[in-house]
């Protein structure tokens, strides 16, 4: 079975408002290994898995759930000077996104589902035109999560996926977002919502329909993940992943 889910969409991105899935979707093997680079970190008193980008085989990096072998155009992705990159030079409809299914959380000897995990992580965002990167909660592989994102000019997009209908929920400037510079991105669950981030600031909370966030209830549309949509590089680094209570 494979543990790692990353695919491809064509979304309209002129309205912002509907998707449809026109693209292949891309899944590969991984080794059962935990993250390259793991930390005893502590979020209110939750053990926490981070991966740096900086250390051993970027093969082994996110627990092997990036594919660096079977590319799925127009998307490069790679690994390089302690960040992983997703670049898109052709498709400024495109959106790709790389689930993270599962963990190894430090002191553990087996592999945790991320159900009712929160993510968190920095992103560098080099857009041209509408684009975009960011975190999501839910799966991908599913196609039910909502997508936290920013761009280079300080603006914030949450989008909403429901199979094959994708929803902008809010697009808009934020004073904590920082315009041509990475951003820290993060959620919570807190009661019936999910709480989004961006350098430590709330920046909106979003109803969490149809359980894309099931607080380790072991729901198959729940997860976490990472995603960028657009024409530009996009890097990712810092991603830390907190056990759930």
């Amino acid at each position: 079975m494979s543990m790692s889910n990353l695919g491809n969409e064509m979304i309209s991105l002129t309205q912002f408002s509907k998707v449809t899935l026109v693209a292949a979707l891309a899944f590969g093997s991984v080794p059962a290994t935990a993250f390259s680079e793991e930390q005893a970190a502590v979020t209110d008193g939750r053990a926490a898995a981070v991966e740096n980008f900086e250390a051993g085989d970027p093969a082994l990096m996110l627990g092997g759930q990036v594919d660096l072998v079977n590319q799925t155009p127009p998307w490069l992705v790679s690994i390089s000077g302690g960040k992983l990159f997703m670049e898109n030079k052709l498709e400024p409809l495109s959106l790709h996104y790389n689930d993270i299914g599962w963990v190894q959380f430090p002191g553990t000897d087996v592999l945790a589902s991320t159900d009712g995990a929160v993510v968190s992580a920095t992103v560098d965002v080099k857009n041209m035109g509408k684009g975009g990167a960011g975190i999501f909660v839910g799966s991908g592989k599913a196609g039910t999560y909502l997508f936290f994102s920013v761009d280079g000019q300080g603006q914030y997009h949450v989008l909403r996926k429901d199979g094959r209908s994708l929803r902008a929920l809010r697009s808009a400037k934020h004073v904590a977002i920082h315009a041509g510079a990475p951003n820290e991105l993060a959620f919570e669950l807190r009661g019936a919502n999910v709480v989004f981030f961006a350098n430590g600031t709330e920046i909106i909370k979003v109803p969490n329909e149809n359980g894309m966030a099931s607080a380790g209830r072991g729901n198959d549309q729940a997860g976490v993940g990472l995603a960028a949509f657009g024409i530009g590089v996009f890097s990712f680094d810092d991603v830390e992943i907190v056990r759930p209570d």
